[in-house]
């Protein structure tokens, strides 16, 4: 009996991970042990839909992993709030330039659905930077990543019309077409609800 609990710990823990390791394997190759201390130094919690992630005026201090859920960022400006992007389920969520320069965020990260995430926090992070370089370069690769999106997400604005932003993001990212409220879709693309519906309009009758 004790043995089949403890098989069913060890796999329940192995599970646990198995999202965030893929993903990391993505991006570099580590030992056994490179993995261990990674894993010991994330914290695993369950927000409620509608729960924040992160408040503007916080100062962002953890790194998280969207195990299950999805979450909406946004800011608020002239008390209209602009969606600038959104998190699914096996990506990381984070305001990186508060995480890095330890000011106070100007995001809001909402849960949208019930979510499990797996937190990383910002001083256990600088300890494995120091301790073990493999992680060094993940953090590095992972914020050339997060510029590249960013730039492109820039571009996208300027140089692309309403209806060539709808498309890329058709292609790009079909989970935010096939989940999120129009509401936020259009906020994200820059454009009212109402132009929104005139392109989706105009490309299902095209």
């Amino acid at each position: 009996m004790f043995k089949n609990l403890w098989r069913y710990f060890v796999s329940f823990r192995m599970d646990e991970f198995t999202s965030l390791r893929n993903y990391v394997s993505r991006f570099i190759t580590f030992t056994e042990e490179e993995w261990r201390v990674h894993q010991s130094i994330l914290a695993r919690r369950f927000l409620k839909k509608g729960e924040f992630v992160l408040r503007a005026g916080e100062i962002c201090n953890h790194v998280t992993f969207l195990n299950k859920g999805f979450v909406r960022v946004y800011n608020i400006v002239n008390d209209e709030e602009l969606t600038a992007n959104f998190g699914f389920e096996g990506n990381y969520v984070t305001d990186y330039t508060s995480f890095v320069s330890r000011q106070p965020s100007l995001d809001y990260i909402v849960a949208m659905e019930d979510l499990e995430i797996l937190q990383l926090n910002y001083v256990d992070m600088q300890l494995a930077y120091e301790k073990y370089p493999v992680w060094q370069k993940f953090g590095r690769l992972i914020a050339e990543y997060i510029l590249i999106f960013a730039t492109e997400r820039s571009r996208s604005l300027l140089f692309l019309s309403p209806e060539e932003r709808y498309l890329k993001l058709m292609k790009d990212r079909p989970k935010v077409i096939a989940n999120v409220p129009l509401k936020y879709i259009a906020s994200y693309l820059g454009i009212t609800p109402e132009a929104l519906s005139r392109i989706r309009k105009r490309l299902t009758e095209g």
